[in-house]
């Protein structure tokens, strides 16, 4: 009976777990937001090179391939690594903070002496997205939460504060970076060294609180790898045949993650070329462009916030999280198609508003998928052990992180091949050096990537998700496997 109180014990989440893996997710949260959708318009915008669209395209396209394919190698690095003091994953999420944090600084603070010689500039931009890519490859939260508790309704706590954080750094992140950078540039200062020292605070201070959630988390010790088992390199590939939740839930992640990176790439360039410019002169309205970023930053991540905080309760109500996942990608299916059919009538330039609640609602389908997307994560690892005997879940892990990487890349792509086919360019931050002819076209391109694209890959997404094996029945015989194992 004593045994029995002290495992219910260790299985509850309380605050402190759940303050110690938000604090620990903001530096992650930060470069997150950083890379996706703020570092192509860095480079286009702010970082004085003059053929930054296809250096940004080509340069970040590759070095994002390269990341992916290495993230399999680092999943057999995480399983075959021995328990420290610390813990089995805590070490890797140090080195994470650390790699992060130096990748994203300089990236953001490419210094002027090179900018003027390609090759030197081409080596600091891989190297450094190298640095950070491998350091966000280590961040792998959901192998922490499983090593929290054993108990699947307890793990999804873990996932709404970093989400939640995700979302507020988005915010702020957006916000922050455009506002001041614009006002240091009223004060004297270059775009280019007003960026470099706007990203070095944001980063340094949500490192600091990153490191205070790595001391304060600890890992419970539910999930211990056999030490006798050796990892081969077929082992990753058995997973695409022995676990076919893991197949599925990959397949939907290629076509939804997709739907997140386009709908987040592009708004910047919208908002600054469609609302806040003249499309005679193709000059912008920098101040004007400051008021609607931030507009739009809060629109797109309240419905997100509010998700996060509902998700637990709407998923108990849905009782099957992939029920729950369908009905929101149907959701924002349905919010692409507006702003699609807004464009192409000529609606959306006359009522900006339109643009917003479009947003609105696309953002709600797809952040409040964040929690019943956690709880099929780590339900498809648990599956995998339950099926095969064998615990395998930095490899299982990773493969999401492929995917997604790989969608990044294209993403990138497909916005930098817009911007370099129409020969953007930008002066001083705020005047179109190219053709301002070409301006609408590139509109009309943008709300293809932001809308029309992603309210096709949602349906498909749903069409793929209608295929998982993992029903209500099988999630109590997993249940009743874990209590019976002590995994």
């Amino acid at each position: 009976m004593k045994n029995d109180k002290v495992e219910k014990k260790t299985e509850y989440i309380g605050f402190k777990d759940c303050f110690a893996t938000t604090a620990l997710s903001f530096t992650n949260a930060i470069t997150g937001v950083m890379m996706s959708s703020m570092l192509m318009v860095y480079m286009t915008e702010y970082s004085g090179i003059s053929y930054a669209s296809i250096l940004a395209t080509v340069l970040l396209m590759a070095a994002r391939i390269i990341d992916a394919v290495d993230d399999p190698i680092q999943g057999f690095i995480i399983d075959s690594s021995k328990r420290t003091k610390v813990g089995k994953y805590k070490p890797f999420f140090l080195i994470s903070i650390i790699m992060e944090s130096i990748g994203a600084i300089a990236l953001f603070a490419i210094p002027n002496a090179i900018i003027g010689t390609p090759a030197v500039l081409i080596g600091w931009v891989i190297l450094f997205y190298l640095i950070y890519d491998i350091g966000s490859s280590f961040y792998k939260d959901i192998l922490l939460y499983r090593t929290m508790s054993a108990d699947e309704n307890q793990r999804t706590k873990l996932a709404i504060g970093p989400r939640l954080m995700s979302f507020f750094t988005g915010i702020v992140a957006n916000i922050v970076f455009t506002v001041a950078v614009i006002a240091l540039n009223a004060g004297g200062m270059s775009y280019h060294d007003a960026a470099g020292r706007v990203i070095f605070l944001l980063v340094i201070s949500t490192s600091v609180i990153s490191l205070i959630g790595w001391f304060m988390v600890k890992e419970k010790h539910y999930v211990e790898q056999n030490s006798a088992e050796k990892l081969k390199i077929k082992d990753f590939f058995d997973l695409f045949r022995e676990n076919k939740a893991m197949v599925i839930f990959a397949l939907k992640g290629l076509f939804a993650g997709f739907i997140w990176s386009l709908i987040f790439a592009t708004p910047t360039y919208y908002i600054k070329w469609g609302f806040c410019a003249d499309l005679t002169t193709g000059i912008a309205d920098m101040n004007l462009f400051a008021v609607y970023s931030g507009i739009s930053s809060i629109i797109t991540v309240v419905p997100m916030v509010l998700g996060a905080l509902l998700g637990r309760p709407l998923l108990k109500l849905f009782k099957d999280p992939v029920k729950m996942t369908c009905t929101l990608l149907t959701i924002q299916s349905i919010g692409g198609c507006i702003l699609f059919i807004a464009q192409i009538t000529g609606l959306l330039q006359r009522a900006p508003w339109m643009f917003f609640l479009t947003m609105f609602i696309m953002a709600t389908g797809v952040g409040t998928d964040f929690v019943p997307q956690t709880f099929v994560q780590m339900e498809v690892v648990d599956y995998g052990i339950y099926k095969t005997g064998k615990d395998r879940s930095a490899l299982t892990t990773v493969t999401d992180g492929f995917i997604t990487k790989m969608q990044t890349a294209f993403s990138t792509a497909i916005v930098g091949i817009v911007l370099t086919s129409i020969g953007y360019v930008v002066e001083e931050g705020n005047r179109f050096a190219g053709d301002v002819s070409q301006i609408p076209t590139m509109l009309n391109w943008f709300i293809v990537i932001m809308g029309l694209i992603p309210a096709i890959l949602g349906v498909i997404s749903v069409l793929i998700y209608k295929k998982y094996p993992i029903t209500n029945q099988i999630r109590q015989e997993m249940k009743t496997f874990f209590e019976r194992n002590g995994k």
